[in-house]
């Protein structure tokens, strides 16, 4: 059987790497990206033992360079799958929010896995099949105090996704959104009762399940809420 190819970006630590060491013990072959490429090496380590493919690629996703090298493994490797996953959070007062900040949250959060779509979709248009599920947030549909840069990033990720599922029907490309609560990742450091929060490695064994290749349904998009509170 030929196996799936899956581009995680962000896939580090967190949920990323979740999603990498999850698909992977299902039999695809994966595509890490980040930042720090000893954690990323880290990683591949533990997928390799599954006998699958694992190239890397390192560099800042909201670099050009990064968007066009992702965008060439992915056509080398064959993707079937994109996860936009990489992501920032900051939770600050407007008044105390500098110019820099606010850039690096949109660049991150909306401009980056914008761009990355639109070029692996170009990929995915050529053989009329493939899916695209991006990691957004509750804060992407509700509002939260001193969020107001992150939830901005998160509403246009909503916007545009939502936008370009129906370009993205007519070639068979599925897009799926997952609208998360708070997990136990980086972001939750120093956050009160982080230890009640949802766990990555449940998050990424459901994704795991909402990739089959379902005949007769679509799924548009998922709300993950936390158990307890």
């Amino acid at each position: 059987m030929l196996r799936k190819t899956i581009l995680i970006t962000g896939s580090s630590r967190g949920l990323g790497k979740s999603l990498a060491l999850a698909f992977a013990s299902k039999g695809y072959n994966i595509i890490l990206h980040g930042r720090n490429e000893e954690r990323l090496n880290a990683i591949k380590e533990d997928v390799l033992r599954n006998k699958v493919n694992c190239p890397i690629v390192v560099g800042d996703i909201v670099d050009e360079k990064t968007i066009t090298n992702l965008t060439a493994c992915a056509k080398k490797n064959g993707i079937d799958i994109l996860i936009n996953n990489a992501g920032v959070y900051i939770r600050k007062p407007v008044e105390e929010m500098t110019p820099s900040e606010f850039k690096k949250i949109i660049e991150v959060n909306l401009i980056a896995p914008v761009l990355l779509t639109k070029n692996i979709f170009e990929l995915f248009k050529r053989r009329k099949s493939g899916l695209i599920i991006n990691i957004n947030s509750i804060a992407g549909k509700d509002f939260s105090h001193y969020e107001s840069a992150y939830c901005a990033s998160k509403h246009g990720l909503r916007g545009f996704m939502g936008t370009f599922k129906f370009e993205a029907l007519k070639y068979n490309v599925a897009v799926i959104d997952i609208y998360l609560g708070a997990m136990n990742t980086d972001m939750a450091i120093g956050r009160k009762d982080n230890n009640k929060f949802i766990k990555t490695e449940e998050v990424a064994e459901f994704l795991c399940l909402l990739s089959q290749n379902y005949t007769s349904m679509r799924i548009s998009e998922i709300e993950i809420f936390r158990k307890i509170y």
